[in-house]
């Protein structure tokens, strides 16, 4: 999974050149050639993947999570013509629950102002599948607060389109789709609030919750109902809905907290 990891605490990165898990692997190129085409060269700068396929950690069915670093901002064409890849990769492979695709502006990624986001994510949590790798411009990081709220200082965004997505839903599956993310996400940033008293950065939720309860037991009603929602259980819209308002709006006052204190 990982180089070998460098001296004085600092994280390893994961290895570029290690095959990918079989079942994976035209679903991959599928994507790169994809994309490719869909973007053109002028528009293309590079293409990321992180996640449990990028770890090479994936089981029989897994999310392609992407990262797609463009020249510049995508207009509304082109996100729907990503979108359309997106759903074409998504239904040429039983292995894939879903394309998860991020983009991000390449001026964004080099802003030295997101070095922690960025820098951290292309460095530790994903490996370059096709274009200009990115994360050698960076040196290995250790975990840090910094590291966490750079990590999650898009939950609030996210989460309100989440919302958004979950009250619209006409059919299970968008909806699901919906609060699967944002229990995902809200377990992330809850292990971001701990993360730097671990000194380790968890990349599974299941153990990404337990360093985080053994810090705020009182929560464990909150991260069982999560796990419920990405285990894709049934549950009716006003109680997802209450349940991510509710938690998060914990999580957010949680993170002004520390922050007052260590900023």
């Amino acid at each position: 999974m990982y180089k070998n990891k460098p001296r004085g605490g600092l994280l390893p990165e994961l290895d570029n050149e290690r095959p990918f898990q079989p079942v994976y692997v035209e679903p991959i190129a599928a994507a790169v050639r994809q994309i490719q085409s869909a973007m053109g060269a002028e528009l293309f700068h590079s293409l990321y993947l992180s996640g449990d396929v990028a770890r090479r950690e994936a089981g029989e069915t897994a999310d392609l999570s992407l990262l797609f670093v463009c020249t510049r901002a995508l207009n509304v064409q082109e996100y729907a013509a990503l979108n359309t890849v997106r759903w074409r990769i998504e239904q040429s492979s039983d292995a894939i629950k879903r394309v998860l695709i991020d983009v991000v502006p390449l001026k964004e990624v080099t802003n030295l102002a997101n070095i922690f986001r960025w820098g951290f994510f292309l460095k530790h949590c994903a490996v370059c599948l096709s274009g200009d790798n990115l994360s050698k411009s960076f040196g290995h990081f250790e975990v840090s607060w910094e590291v966490s709220k750079a990590m999650n200082d898009d939950l609030a965004v996210r989460l309100k389109d989440l919302r958004h997505k979950i009250a619209i839903a006409t059919k299970w599956g968008p909806q699901l789709d919906a609060a699967q993310e944002a229990a995902e996400r809200l377990i992330r940033a809850s292990f971001g609030l701990v993360a730097h008293k671990e000194r380790k950065w968890e990349f599974d939720l299941k153990p990404a919750s337990e360093a985080f309860l053994s810090h705020y037991p009182d929560k464990l009603l909150e991260i069982e109902r999560l796990f419920y929602l990405i285990e894709r259980k049934p549950v009716k819209k006003r109680a997802v809905v209450a349940l991510m308002d509710g938690f998060s709006a914990w999580v957010e006052s949680e993170y002004a907290k520390i922050n007052r204190k260590i900023g």
